[in-house]
């Protein structure tokens, strides 16, 4: 394959960050933010205690580490929580993950797979999806994959040793994956795994790091994430394990993960190209093949551990960025094939056969894919206002006046956009015991938020609630309104009264 130069590469890597910037900023501040999303916001805003100790998060608490947060704390500590403010330190992590990925597939696989790279995944609606979302999952793959790229430097590279610098890199950047997000643990597991397989296979070169340079990673991961240490001992030895808990169900998690894959495959219609890469140099083809490894080791926990919390491609986001390399690396292989074979054909006197087939095999798929790729992502932008928490906010806003009040169903989850988009009435939880109370003494209209009921005691809970208003004297009345997807808003008076 036909190696770039690094200044090239360096420009093909800042065109992929300012393409992956400009398509993740598109309409970042048109949708409202999602359910989660105002988790994060609650959470940024809890005290630097709470954080590190990994308590007192939005619903029940997932154990979150805290550096993401700090991200979005200073994030609104600028501008406030607006969708944009809150959103962009996950465009700016996309960006720079755009650019690891290119400077890893072209340091790797050469100038083929770094234009592939370039253009793959800042267009990706599955990378889009998550880079429009202020939750970890783009931050999470960055600092993962530039952990990769730093190990691929030390490890699988060719030509002079790498410095200590490198390896202190390699350590930071593990570290701080830690500290965004505890799914970070199965990935640098496999990643420990594979640099450990290259060193045995190094260990007669010169070419094989030092113990010493090893001792370094290690020691500078492992002093990065000693603040977690007091909270993670808590999360695992008092919490249970947190998002790592086990449960029962590890083929129900298995099926669930790999309807995400399909949904990713359905995304990337460039998951085929995976197995290019066995028609590598075999050098080459070895490092494709580990960090396939690296790539799978990560989701093969689900099998063993059912964490508590739902699982989902997007918890999986490193193992999505070496897909994307390996990806670029297909590309690669099959232009490569494809200009040996017009070549042969040249070769033989047959020129402008050749070059019509060679151009007839790349033409028809990259044609398919990239219609397929701009439908996803017109898609992706059609459906990423899929919660207008804040049109709803607004709507109740518009018709409230004092003495209103809105009840939530379930409390525990819906009221948290509400401390985003804020309300003029009280919120009201419907299981709270003085319910009856709070409705006997209003005479003006109760409004009824419900959503995420996706459960029978989510069901049974809406059910209970509508009937305790209507008992209380109460009629439904009609919004002037459309209805919201995702989102059920109703509305009640005080039945008129019959004298």
């Amino acid at each position: 394959m036909t190696p770039i130069a690094p200044r090239q590469l360096a420009a093909l890597a800042w065109l992929a960050a300012l393409v992956a910037v400009v398509l993740g900023s598109w309409g970042l501040s048109s949708a409202s933010l999602w359910l989660d999303e105002t988790f994060t916001v609650f959470d940024a805003r809890r005290s630097l205690a709470d954080m590190l100790a990994m308590r007192g998060e939005a619903f029940g608490g997932a154990h979150h580490p805290p550096g993401y947060f700090l991200v979005v704390r200073g994030a609104m500590a600028v501008c406030g929580t607006h969708e944009v403010c809150v959103r962009a330190p996950s465009v700016l992590a996309n960006a720079a993950l755009a650019a690891v990925i290119v400077l890893a597939a072209g340091r790797s696989f050469g100038r083929v797979a770094a234009i592939a790279a370039a253009l793959v995944w800042p267009s990706l609606p599955y990378a889009l999806k998550y880079a429009q979302q202020a939750r970890h999952y783009s931050l999470l793959g960055l600092l993962c994959a530039l952990a990769l790229m730093h190990a691929m430097q030390a490890w699988s590279r060719e030509g002079p040793r790498e410095p200590q610098r490198t390896f202190v890199a390699l350590g930071l950047c593990a570290g701080l994956a830690l500290w965004v997000h505890l799914f970070a643990v199965p990935f640098l597991v496999g990643l420990a795994l594979w640099c450990g397989g290259w060193q045995l296979a190094l260990r007669r070169s010169e070419r094989a790091p030092s113990l010493s340079e090893c001792a370094i990673a290690i020691g500078t991961a492992v002093l990065t994430a000693a603040p977690l240490l007091p909270g993670l001992w808590k999360v695992w030895v008092t919490a249970g394990g947190g998002q790592l808990e086990s449960r029962a169900g590890p083929v129900e998690n298995a099926a669930e993960l790999a309807r995400d894959l399909l949904t990713f495959g359905l995304d990337s219609w460039w998951v085929p190209l995976l197995a290019a890469p066995a028609l590598l140099h075999p050098r080459t083809r070895v490092l494709a093949f580990g960090l396939a490894l690296v790539a799978v080791f990560p989701l093969s926990g689900v099998l063993l551990r059912n964490p508590e919390h739902f699982v989902a491609l997007r918890y999986f986001m490193p193992s999505l960025a070496v897909v994307a390399v390996l990806q670029a690396a297909g590309v690669a292989v099959i232009f490569a094939v494809c200009g040996q074979l017009a070549s042969r054909l040249v070769r033989r006197g047959r020129g402008v056969l050749g070059l019509a087939l060679a151009t007839a095999l790349l033409a028809w798929p990259v044609r398919v894919l990239a219609r397929l790729h701009v439908a996803g992502i017109a898609k992706q932008y059609a459906t990423a206002d899929f919660e207008p928490w804040d049109r709803v906010a607004a709507r109740i806003r518009v018709h409230a006046v004092p003495g209103d009040l809105t009840v939530v169903v379930p409390y525990a989850l819906v009221r948290y956009p509400f401390l985003v988009y804020g309300l003029p009435t009280p919120l009201i939880d419907p299981d709270d015991p003085e319910l009856a109370a709070q409705l006997a003494a209003c005479d003006g209209t109760v409004f009824v938020v419900a959503s995420h009921i996706d459960r029978d005691e989510r069901t049974a809970l809406r059910r209970r609630t509508l009937r305790t208003i209507t008992a209380a004297g109460f009629v439904r009345s009609e919004l002037d309104a459309p209805r919201e997807a995702n989102i059920e808003l109703l509305a009640y008076r005080r039945r008129p009264s019959s004298s």
